[in-house]
């Protein structure tokens, strides 16, 4: 498996994380782990089905698909070759492109076409007619350019910024110049789900991308370092959005069926996460914290 990340033009700094390029052949089941942003995925080859838990029935995708924020692992398979352009949405982008429906009470992948229409395909066939992956991902943050209208939602600081607030309600909340009551009802009324959860995310995201690669240090020192009480707090946490231990999700990644920059991908070698019920506080509904 290989994946190109490439920083989007200056004018979607605001808007998209990344674009991304993801070819190979995955070997049967792997879990994708929860991500605060939402992936805008085109298919250019494969048929790739998804389920919210390894027993759900499976739902197919070919031409793409809008990946809203997620609680806990889903669960993915490709026949045949991948190969998938992508980007890395911000909360506001989303409404911005789609509106509110794209996220809110979303609990599987939306499929392209069910966003899009006829232009799913059309956008789909513009991108495979490109031979450049590099161009491909171009096209795709070109296309997000033209589309974005500027919707009426809270504005959010980057996760530079909320990894500098350790994460906290309080301190999103005095940044944003709102109580933190005023903050939830914002929040759940713009996007579906409460500041907390979304945080909480972030911290995960942030452990997941940075903490954990090429780890050096104890766990316990990482867990002091992120803000939690100790080890095995940041050992529930971990576990809660991915089924699986930091030591286990390192053994994971360590199989050698992932790649090195897709670190939310946790290949089906050995015993896979379990399925993971959220508790309660993180499910993406509204009045939820």
């Amino acid at each position: 498996m290989q994946m190109q990340v490439l920083s989007p033009p200056p004018r979607l700094c605001a808007h998209v994380q990344a674009l991304w390029c993801l070819q190979g052949t995955p070997q049967g089941l792997y879990s994708g782990l929860p991500k605060p942003a939402v992936e805008l995925v085109i298919s250019l080859s494969g048929t790739h089905q998804w389920r919210a838990t390894r027993n759900d029935t499976p739902r197919t995708y070919s031409l793409g698909w809008l990946t809203p924020p997620q609680f806990a692992p889903r669960w993915a398979q490709t026949t045949g070759r991948l190969h998938l352009i992508g980007a890395r949405l911000t909360l506001q982008t989303v409404v911005g492109l789609f509106g509110h429906g794209a996220l809110i009470e979303q609990t599987v992948p939306v499929p392209l076409e069910d966003l899009l229409g006829r232009h799913a395909g059309l956008l789909a066939a513009q991108l495979a007619d490109e031979k450049n992956d590099l161009r491909r991902m171009m096209i795709l943050a070109q296309w997000i350019s033209d589309t974005l209208r500027a919707p009426s939602y809270l504005p959010l600081p980057s996760g530079m910024d909320l990894a500098q607030m350790g994460w906290r309600v309080d301190a999103l909340a005095e940044d944003l110049g709102l109580s933190v009551r005023g903050l939830h009802k914002r929040f759940v009324q713009s996007y579906g789900f409460g500041p907390k959860a979304w945080l909480q995310l972030h911290r995960f995201d942030d452990l997941v991308s940075r903490g954990l690669a090429g780890r050096d240090q104890a766990f316990a020192d990482l867990a002091g370092d992120y803000g939690f009480s100790d080890q095995a707090h940041m050992n529930r946490e971990f576990r809660r959005f991915s089924g699986l231990t930091p030591r286990a999700y390192l053994a994971h990644r360590q199989s050698g069926a992932a790649p090195e920059r897709a670190a939310h991908f946790v290949p089906g070698s050995g015993p896979m996460p379990k399925d993971v019920q959220p508790e309660s506080g993180i499910t993406p509904r509204p009045g939820i914290s």
